[in-house]
């Protein structure tokens, strides 16, 4: 019944991976239009439902993206992939704006080369933009010396695209206790930014707009380190687990695209001019620390606590601008088995999640940090060695100074994960 649940399961991710975009799309963020994009954690469904926690704790039949190392941990070839969906509020003042989004959150591969050595590939993103706000003002004109009011124009900003990586790790069991591994990443990914200019009074039939395409391209290494110390029976023990990543700074390349559009009122292109196009540029992507510790009662219970600190100042885009900060997020998550043996009862081999998260984001507002906070929760299905992984959260961003303009940027967001782990590569021996 399982392999068949298996077969279903590939041919519904084959049709999804070659039906939709691989780049994810989430609703009006208007902080994305500054750098790259909002930064995206490269987590799992599990890893999500525990407050985006899982540096410092691998698991044997899952996925774990923040840390290379525990890919050790991976013993039977493991497919993964994750999709999303979401909603999210702009609140100012008494106004609300609604926006939905979703796609393809990751997708990853891993294989067991040996006992101590086991490689993984695959996708994740890395940010994401996706913004539109507006403005009017007053146009002038000169008339006897003077500025008289003549019309209303309006400016509209949007964005849209990301980054993505595509990655290639390996883990080695250095002793039955320490595991190091290495991950390369490959950044690529368009960001398209357009201004458009109209008149509001309805005398114009066209829209004036600059556009401006952004291609990057380049590597980032992330090594990681793994410790886990089993105390008790086996089967039955428990272990305290510690993990750490660094990711080093990096330059990658940048080609960079610029026109002017003449667009109509439907804002249909009719015309465009470039202007520059220059493929020497770079952008300096930031350096990342992550460390993360855990506590497991074996196939029952698993705490973990994690801290990550991305050093955004030293970011510096294709133009020379660096108008981001430092930013860091702790996280507290947990997950809790009532029996994964149980033969008696499915229910009781359900894994229960939840967690909290809670950070300072690259942004400011008012001289003052936009801070995040995010509660999740998630459940996961057993089908064998295979699972999937449902998780929900709620989060929201927000600055402690309060005036006449501020907002809130919240969302909901459901999240969903399928694993499958079988036993691929084995040469088959007949006595």
């Amino acid at each position: 019944m399982y392999k068949r649940i298996n077969y279903i399961i590939i041919t519904c991710l084959a049709f999804i991976a070659f039906t939709n975009k691989v780049e994810a799309q989430q609703g009006n963020a208007p902080f994305t239009a500054l750098g790259v994009g909002k930064p995206v954690e490269p987590v799992s469904v599990r890893n999500m439902g525990m407050g985006y926690t899982g540096v410092g704790l691998a698991s044997y039949g899952h996925s774990n993206l923040l840390n290379p190392a525990t890919l050790t941990y991976n013993n039977l070839t493991l497919f993964e992939v994750g999709m999303y969906v979401e909603q999210r509020d702009l609140v100012a003042e008494s106004q609300t704006q609604q926006d939905y989004g979703g796609g393809l959150s990751y997708m990853t591969f891993a294989f067991p080369v040996s006992q101590r050595w086991t490689m993984g590939v695959g996708f994740k993103p890395y940010s994401v933009v996706s913004y539109k706000f507006s403005q009017a003002d007053t146009l002038y004109a000169p008339i006897n010396g003077q500025n008289i009011p003549a019309g209303y124009y309006g400016i509209q900003n949007e964005g849209k695209g990301g980054i993505n990586q595509v990655y290639f790790s390996n883990a080695f069991r250095v002793a039955k206790w320490l595991s190091v591994g290495l991950e390369l990443g490959y950044n690529v990914g368009v960001i398209e930014k357009v201004t458009k200019t109209e008149l509001l009074n309805g005398s114009s039939d066209f829209i004036s707009a600059r556009g401006i395409r952004l291609n990057y391209r380049g590597l980032v290494y992330k090594p990681g380190i793994y410790l886990s110390k089993h105390f008790g029976p086996k089967e039955k023990g428990h272990r305290i687990n510690f993990g750490g990543t660094y990711t080093f700074e990096q330059q990658i390349g940048v080609k960079r695209l610029e026109d002017i559009q003449t667009r109509s009122t439907t804002d249909l292109v009719l015309n465009r001019d470039t202007l520059i196009v220059d493929n020497s540029q770079n952008a300096t992507m930031p350096s990342e620390i992550a460390v993360g510790i855990s506590y497991e009662l074996v196939g029952k219970l698993a705490v973990a606590i994690d801290y990550k600190k991305q050093s955004w100042s030293e970011f510096v885009n294709y133009d020379g601008t660096s108008d981001l900060y430092d930013a860091f997020k702790v996280g507290l998550g947990f997950e809790y088995t009532p029996d994964y043996l149980s033969a008696s009862s499915y229910w009781k081999r359900l894994t229960w999640r939840g967690g909290f998260q809670y950070g300072e984001t690259p942004y400011q507002a008012y001289g003052e940090k936009i801070k995040e906070y995010v509660v999740t929760a998630g459940i996961e299905f057993p089908m064998g060695f295979s699972s999937l992984s449902v998780s929900g959260e709620y989060g929201w961003m927000r600055s402690d100074i309060q005036t006449v303009s501020s907002f809130e940027d919240r969302h909901y967001r459901l999240n969903i994960g399928v694993t499958i782990n079988d036993r691929w590569f084995v040469r088959r021996r007949i006595n």
